[in-house]
């Protein structure tokens, strides 16, 4: 996998909609137990789908993204509805908050196409940047039910879509073959983790896994569930 496979990405594959990001943010505002005033980051925010409605209910929101696009596209966003939100572009590897943060949020399926290690780093940088009492989320799309219902090739928004499972490392690789561009390849290889997998490596990095979600409706997690979304809890001070 290339250092920079995601450049290659066409916005539909990596982005969706602004218009899903007001239900999406309300249900992580219910999820984090976020309020008004209370400062929140969100790595990666993509252009800002939901940057945007959390900062207009008035959450102070650092969000972080790899791609200049996205962060200049969130910025022209921010500046049309007059919103204040401070985007960034960085790299989550760099990270360097500490106990600045009431919530982190790597929403919609961004964690775990880094190496073992990396995604360790991560999560450990993420608990780092939270305050004592503050709440991380990630969110990854469910994979017994990705398992359960694997196909190996699939078609979407008119790129051919090769994926692998390799049951050893506990990770799905996916070939885009992307018609239109010069490099019409791009690879990807995402760590798939169950509950227990993520409950520890976030106990490693010092969160406590709160609950584990099935939906944006906060729906009990089960194996056919679409999502896995954990909620872990730094400890607060003595």
């Amino acid at each position: 996998m290339t250092r920079d496979w995601f450049e290659s990405l066409h916005d539909d594959l990596w982005l969706r909609p602004d218009e899903g990001g007001e239900a999406e943010a309300d249900a992580l505002r219910r999820m984090l137990r976020i309020r008004k005033g209370q400062r929140l980051l969100d790595a990666p925010c993509g252009a800002g789908r939901v940057a945007l409605p959390l900062a207009r209910h008035g959450v102070q929101v650092v969000g972080l993204d790899l791609r200049r696009a996205f962060i200049a596209r969130g910025r022209r966003r921010l500046g049309k509805e007059g919103v204040q939100a401070d985007l960034r572009c960085m790299d989550l590897r760099s990270i360097e908050f500490e106990d600045e943060f009431h919530a982190v949020c790597n929403w919609f399926n961004s964690f775990g196409y880094l190496s073992d290690g990396e995604n360790a780093d991560v999560a450990r940088r993420f608990a780092r940047a939270l305050r004592p009492g503050g709440r991380l989320l990630i969110d990854q799309l469910n994979r017994e039910r990705i398992l359960r219902n694997f196909r190996p090739e699939g078609l979407k928004h008119g790129v051919r879509m090769l994926s692998r499972w390799d049951a050893r490392q506990e990770r799905i690789g996916v070939q885009r073959v992307i018609p239109g561009i010069p490099r019409n390849e791009s690879r990807s290889s995402q760590r798939l983790y169950t509950p227990a997998q993520m409950g520890r490596l976030l106990a490693a990095a010092g969160l406590e896994v709160e609950s584990v979600h099935g939906s944006l409706n906060q729906e009990p997690y089960h194996r056919g569930s679409d999502r896995m979304i954990v909620v872990a809890r730094k400890a607060c001070d003595d």
